[in-house]
């Protein structure tokens, strides 16, 4: 007569699985972390060249891609933070220490995603008024805001084309690691980076169109071209801006409750 016996299913083949996924994820928020570090550098670096350069030269399609720049660098700076070595606090068990883990990246997560949202959002608008100002005031037969255009498209063209490759390549990693790491705020700094590669592209397009209407002494069109892709760039940013909202925001009046001072 034999009784049940138990059996432990678990051998050293699953506790070496174990280990080695929890070595891979520490190995990639490591990556996470320096990938994010880089996005920081060159997404100020960019801001503050496109700023610089589209105040400087009135090139509305530069403001606007130095803007997104601007807040690539801040959705960077989140991952960053959401990414940190946690303080170490005391609870009551293992479950309650998840359980204020998970409720803790949920409030980080949203808090981040609804300020990246607004911002997308003012950067629009002010985009958009920029570029009527610039259509109702700006003469583009002078010979100052001649060779502004000028001077503007070959700065634009210079900046832009590197920073769709930069960019570019950034969102690659990003994704890749957001799916490793299984992180929605990764993957939105993911489609940062990325719109910020597509408005990169936008801008060097515009650049070319430009230098061609230069050369054949029709700066109106040059005017054109550039409020086209400033305008262009800001209905993008509205888009994303109002959909990460939509998806972030609360359907009820939950928010005054659920928003609590992040840990």
């Amino acid at each position: 007569d034999t009784g049940d016996e138990i059996v432990d299913i678990s051998g050293p083949e699953d506790i070496k699985a174990a280990a080695q996924s929890v070595e891979d994820r520490i190995v990639d928020i490591e990556a996470a972390r320096r990938v994010s570090v880089v996005s920081l550098v060159a997404s100020i670096v960019v801001a503050v060249l496109g700023l610089g350069i589209g105040i400087s030269e009135n090139v509305l399609s530069l403001i606007g891609f130095g803007l997104e720049c601007l807040l690539d660098g801040i959705s960077s700076a989140l991952v960053l933070w959401r990414f940190k070595v946690p303080k170490k606090r005391q609870h009551a068990d293992v479950s309650a220490a998840e359980r204020h883990c998970m409720e803790r990246d949920a409030r980080r997560e949203r808090n981040s995603s609804v300020g990246i949202g607004v911002s997308f959002l003012c950067s629009a608008g002010l985009l958009i008024l920029f570029a009527v100002i610039k259509l109702i005031v700006f003469n583009p037969n002078t010979a100052e805001h001649l060779e502004e255009e000028r001077s503007g498209a070959y700065y634009s063209g210079w900046l832009s084309w590197p920073s769709c490759i930069i960019f570019g390549g950034l969102a690659i990693a990003k994704f890749r690691l957001s799916r490793s790491l299984q992180s929605q705020v990764l993957l939105k700094d993911a489609l940062c980076s990325l719109l910020g590669a597509i408005l990169a592209f936008i801008c060097a397009v515009a650049s070319i169109i430009e230098q061609v209407g230069s050369n054949w002494d029709q700066p109106a069109n040059m005017e054109m071209v550039d409020i086209g892709a400033s305008v262009l760039i800001a209905l993008i940013l509205a888009v994303e801006g109002a959909r990460t909202l939509r998806h972030n925001l609360p359907k009820t009046g939950a928010w005054a409750t659920d928003h609590q001072p992040m840990a």
